[in-house]
């Protein structure tokens, strides 16, 4: 489980009308789309704004939720992908939580949607549910190792290690701020070019 918190529900969960072959179908289906969506950014910012993407989905004869794990650059990225996807007319957003602006109680920070993917079969058409989590390359290593701490400890963390798991997500998140910033100079500077550029 990642990061389950009273008021963080980022990871796989139960969906009783979306799991098993179908779950597979609507990941596969969803990676495609999200393969134009970064076309499509490339297109506009010049850039591809991916570091990486993956996917989990329970066995055919569980009803897991089906998963995406988008890790970008710069939290900016993590809401320009996130209105890329939105306004597909073939996904739907159904929920839709933003631990940046507000962190999740342990200091996770990210985007979390669910979404609906109509998956087609020989018995018709089916909305199929996915989680999308989205977030960035800094949160993913921090991510990465409160989650390691949290199964170690059988989620009883001692408090003085709470305390620095919330001490390490500021850090994680004043980095990315900082980093976020500079990011934003660079592309006011790029565009600046481009606009003193005369025409060919």
């Amino acid at each position: 489980m990642t990061g389950i918190g009273p008021e963080r529900t980022d990871s796989p969960r139960r969906d009783p009308a979306g799991g098993g072959r179908a779950g597979g179908f609507a990941l596969e289906d969803l990676r495609t789309k999200i393969g134009i969506v970064r076309d499509e950014f490339v297109d506009r910012h010049g850039y591809d704004p991916v570091e990486h993407v993956e996917s989990w989905t329970a066995g055919a004869a569980s009803s897991e939720l089906a998963g995406i794990r988008i890790t970008c650059g710069v939290n900016a990225d993590v809401y320009r992908l996130r209105d890329l996807l939105a306004v597909r007319r073939d996904v739907r957003v159904v929920e839709a939580r933003d631990y940046i602006r507000r962190a999740g109680p342990d200091g996770y920070r990210g985007l979390c949607l669910v979404v609906e993917v109509p998956v087609t079969r020989s018995d018709g058409v089916r909305a199929v549910r996915v989680e999308v989590q989205i977030r960035t390359g800094i949160m993913e290593s921090w991510e990465f190792v409160a989650t390691r701490l949290r199964t170690g400890f059988a989620d009883h963390l001692p408090p003085e290690m709470l305390d620095e798991l919330g001490v390490a997500a500021e850090r994680a998140r004043d980095l990315d701020s900082r980093i976020g910033a500079l990011h934003r100079r660079m592309e006011d500077r790029i565009a600046g070019t481009q606009q003193e550029a005369p025409p060919a």
